[in-house]
């Protein structure tokens, strides 16, 4: 298996198509592929990929599409780009692949869309204490009660297995705590009486939640419902104190606002959490919006952040995921599949998204979440398929390089190159997770004329990107 690595989309590579017929005619491999679109005003982009659907279908294992709000043309709206510029391009790629996407079979790692939010961070003290006999812990608005007698810190979990539908498995099963959230939340005795005695009267929301303690790299922090519930909703809460390596604290609320208005509206329906919604309709598409906005509007006066969140953040990329397909000519089943239309929750702390978190992740690439941490353990889909390789241009360095090429991705070298290495499959990493030694690599200097280096003026002009108007 080959993953294209240009420090750019796959999508934009105007030579995707002889790239994928050697690696299947020459190497004997297949490619998995993942994109934000490209530009349907490139004639040459265009006729490329028609020809990748057409004839090149047999050299790809798998295709995402990424619907994110951190793809250019959904941020943009500069008078090069704009929004709905970028939603014509989606919508057009999603129309061209959809052959393809069918005959691969929809599912995660096949074919399938995946949506990936921005994170619900807040910076706050983390408070880490015994109160009224109770383990209390608190941050921002949210108040977390032991429900027995606690007078010390809970004990730290790992994550040992992955179970068969690649769920962590914790060394304990977390403890009973009662988690309040609300915005005129303070941690104090007389907060945590009134809560225990039901007589809280400022405006919060109460449940009963398993709490966790774990470790990763930057230092403990705790996680509470850290995978999903029995009903496959997913509302997990993690706290990160200050440590030597983390220098601020916060909380992260990774709550899938989108999987879980799905779930409601096919519960209403009578369909099940893992079933197709064969019969959706548009007015099923409508009443998830509807299911956000009451969402939303009912955190308003309880947990504004979280409010504002959805408002701003989630409604406006399922609004775009949505009319995208429709756009496309898919079904409304599709937008419910659980096999096709994947919401993967917050970004994680892979390159450059380290900088969303605010600081409460020191490490790059580092694991924040027991879910992200299981990538150590799992025989996950891709170690399935036996080795994992990368081949990537070395841009050679001439003075300063813009960001894209000091990232992560491609590292600049003296003289151009192309580099072959092996990627470690559970967490397609350069270095193996679990003995931290570097996997095999190889360089081969290769002429500078046959590496290209387009910025973005000559890029916007060319159609290089899409959400150009």
């Amino acid at each position: 298996m080959l993953f294209p690595y240009f420090d750019n989309d796959a999508g934009s590579y105007p030579y995707l198509d002889h790239y994928a017929r050697l690696a299947r005619d020459v190497l004997g491999v297949r490619i998995r592929m993942s994109t934000v679109g490209y530009s349907s005003l490139s004639v040459q982009l265009s006729k490329m990929h028609s020809r990748v659907v057409g004839e090149l279908g047999d050299a790809f294992d798998g295709i995402r599409f990424s619907v994110t709000s951190y793809a250019a043309g959904y941020r943009a709206d500069n008078g090069r780009m704009s929004r709905e510029a970028y939603l014509r391009d989606f919508a057009a790629a999603l129309a061209t692949y959809k052959p393809l996407l069918d005959t691969l079979g929809h599912g995660a790692a096949t074919a399938a869309c995946e949506l990936r939010f921005a994170p619900l961070v807040g910076l706050g003290e983390v408070t880490n204490t015994v109160m009224e006999k109770r383990h209390v812990l608190a941050c921002g608005p949210h108040l977390l009660i032991s429900e027995g007698r606690s007078y010390g810190d809970l004990p730290l979990s790992t994550v040992n297995r992955v179970t068969a539908r690649r769920h962590p498995v914790s060394s304990s099963p977390g403890r009973p705590y009662v988690h309040v959230f609300g915005d005129a939340l303070e941690a104090n005795a007389g907060t945590v009486r009134a809560v225990l005695a039901g007589d809280l009267r400022i405006p919060h929301r109460v449940r009963r939640v398993r709490l966790h303690r774990f470790d990763n790299s930057d230092g403990p922090y705790y996680a509470s419902d850290p995978d999903f519930l029995n009903d496959g909703t997913f509302r997990a809460v993690h706290l990160y104190p200050v440590t030597e390596k983390r220098k601020v604290s916060g909380y992260t609320d990774a709550t899938r606002w989108l999987l879980n208005s799905l779930l409601m509206c096919k519960r209403v329906r009578g369909v099940g959490r893992r079933e197709e919604f064969c019969n959706a309709t548009e007015t099923d598409v409508k009443t998830v919006f509807e299911i956000l906005a009451a969402e939303s509007h009912s955190l308003g006066e309880i947990y504004s952040d979280a409010a504002r969140h959805i408002r701003h953040q989630v409604i406006p990329l399922v609004d775009f995921y949505a009319t995208a397909l429709e756009r496309a000519g898919y079904r409304p089943a599709d937008f419910f599949s659980p096999s096709f239309t994947i919401d993967t929750g917050q970004i994680v702390n892979q390159g450059r998204a380290r900088h969303l978190f605010r600081g409460l992740a020191a490490t790059w690439d580092e694991p924040m979440t027991p879910r992200e941490a299981r990538a150590d353990l799992e025989l996950g889909t891709p170690s399935k398929r036996g080795l994992v390789w990368r081949i990537a241009p070395l841009p050679a360095a001439q003075g300063r390089l813009p960001t894209a090429l000091t990232g992560a991705k491609n590292s600049p070298s003296p003289v151009p190159g192309l580099c072959v290495e092996e990627l470690d499959p559970q967490g397609l990493t350069t270095t193996s997770r679990s003995g931290k030694k570097a996997l095999r690599r190889h360089v081969v200097p290769i002429p500078d004329s046959w590496l290209e280096h387009v910025d973005l003026g000559r890029g916007s002009r060319s159609y290089a990107l899409p959400g150009l108007l």
